[in-house]
């Protein structure tokens, strides 16, 4: 059983019957309460009889995987192609967006690196991605560059992998996604190894 909370920073007083399930452990902690009206509750090879008991108790509704929290998608099995594809035809859209503006080649490297590469960061940092997504991703963002959109299909003047090298070695620096997915996870667990906070612990 997972629960996905709404906070709020003044919690008002449990009900005995929360306090019975614990949870005023989590808001004692962090003095932060979950409003009935937002919070929801995802079961998990949980027998009806203790579903019902618990809503019950909560005041919570019962919710189904996948959804979206920070825009995000929560699911419980290995993150696919599909479930990136806000992602995709973000960035996708983006890149088309800047058509019309007859950006030179300076001009659409300087829009990849502060733009286009930044609206990864977040998934980078919190899963996984798949391969395919990646490759799909890099795909728009070499169109961009090469042709100036992100359907266009135009040769490509240099191999991604040395535009991805840094500039100090002959490259344009921008950032390998699949190496960036990498780094910014190991970054997570890294934190997690070494901060000290209540949250950590």
């Amino acid at each position: 059983m997972t629960s996905s909370f709404s906070l709020q920073p003044f919690p008002r007083p449990l009900s005995s019957s929360s306090r019975a399930l614990g949870l005023n452990l989590f808001f004692q902690a962090s003095g932060l309460g979950a409003s009935k009206m937002k919070s929801s509750i995802f079961f998990c090879n949980t027998g009806m009889g203790i579903r019902r008991l618990i809503l019950q108790m909560t005041q919570f509704r019962q919710d189904t995987l996948p959804i979206k929290y920070l825009g995000l998608p929560l699911i419980a099995k290995r993150l696919s192609k599909q479930d990136c594809a806000p992602l995709t035809e973000k960035i996708l859209a983006r890149a088309n967006s800047w058509i019309s503006k007859s950006l030179s080649y300076a001009g659409r490297l300087q829009l990849i690196k502060s733009t286009l590469s930044s609206m990864q960061v977040f998934w980078c940092s919190t899963f996984m991605l798949p391969v395919s997504m990646i490759k799909e991703c890099e795909r728009t963002l070499r169109r961009f560059l090469w042709g100036g959109s992100g359907s266009s299909v135009k040769q490509s003047l240099v191999k991604w992998d040395k535009v991805c090298t840094p500039c100090q070695e002959g490259g344009l620096g921008i950032k390998n996604m699949k190496i960036w997915n990498k780094a910014l996870l190991l970054k997570q667990v890294w934190n997690l190894l070494t901060e000290q906070s209540l949250w950590v612990q």
